[in-house]
C-alpha cells in the first residue's frame, strides 16, 4: 500500500497599500456616473501589491499601519490586467479582461512606494536559484514591478480604446490618497 503524499504547506504574503474610502468613492462615482460602468464590474477594497512572497521573511506578522501618500492621477495610465497589457494589443479585450491604473515612474507616490517596498524585500535571504526582489524587479510573480490598481472586474464591456477611459478619469480625479498599508500572510 502506497504512503499518502505529504501536503505542501503553500505560504504567500502580499504587503499591500490601500486607497483611502474617500479616494475609492469618488473612482467609484466617476466610472458609473461618466463612464458608464455597471457598479458589480468595480472593484472593492481597492489596492495596490507592495511586495508578494512564497517564503516567509522574518519577523513579519498579519500587521496594518494607517498613513498618508498622495498620488497625481496625471501620471496614471489605464492598462488591461493581462501579460503586455500595460500596451494596447489586438489579441487582449479589455472588455473581458479586469482592468486598472499603473503608475507611471514620474508620479508623486512613486518614492514613498517603492521605500515601504524596500523595508520589505530588504528582509529577504537569498532565495533559492532565484534572484532577490528589487525596486523594479520581483522574486516571484510578474519579473517586473509595475505599481497596479485593479479597478473594473472582467466582463465589464469597457471600451476596447482605454485612453478615452483615461481622459475621463484624469479630468474629474486629480489626486488619490492611499491611507492604509497592510501585510496579509497566507499559510
Amino acid at each position: 500500500m502506497r504512503e499518502p503524499r505529504k501536503k505542501i504547506k503553500k505560504y504567500n504574503l502580499y504587503y499591500l497599500l490601500y486607497l483611502s474610502f474617500e479616494s475609492e468613492q469618488a473612482i467609484r462615482k466617476v466610472l458609473v456616473q461618466d463612464c458608464d460602468i455597471e457598479p458589480e464590474f468595480i472593484q472593492r477594497g481597492l489596492h495596490l501589491t507592495l511586495y508578494h512572497s512564497r517564503i516567509p521573511l522574518k519577523n513579519l506578522k498579519n500587521e496594518t499601519s494607517f498613513l498618508k501618500i498622495k498620488s497625481n492621477t496625471e501620471e496614471t495610465r489605464f492598462m488591461v490586467l493581462a501579460p503586455g497589457g500595460e500596451n494596447p494589443r489586438p489579441n487582449i479585450d479589455p472588455a473581458s479582461r479586469g482592468v486598472g491604473i499603473r503608475l507611471t515612474k514620474r508620479n508623486t507616490a512613486i518614492k514613498h512606494i517603492l521605500k515601504l517596498r524596500r523595508d520589505v524585500y530588504k528582509l529577504e535571504s537569498k532565495f533559492n536559484n532565484r534572484e532577490n526582489t528589487t525596486a523594479w524587479t520581483n522574486a516571484y510573480g510578474a519579473r517586473h514591478f509595475q505599481p497596479h490598481i485593479k479597478l473594473i472586474r472582467a466582463g465589464s464591456g469597457v471600451d476596447r480604446d482605454l485612453t478615452i477611459l483615461g481622459k475621463i478619469f484624469r479630468e474629474k480625479i486629480k489626486t488619490l490618497e492611499f491611507s492604509k498599508a497592510q501585510f496579509k500572510i497566507y499559510n
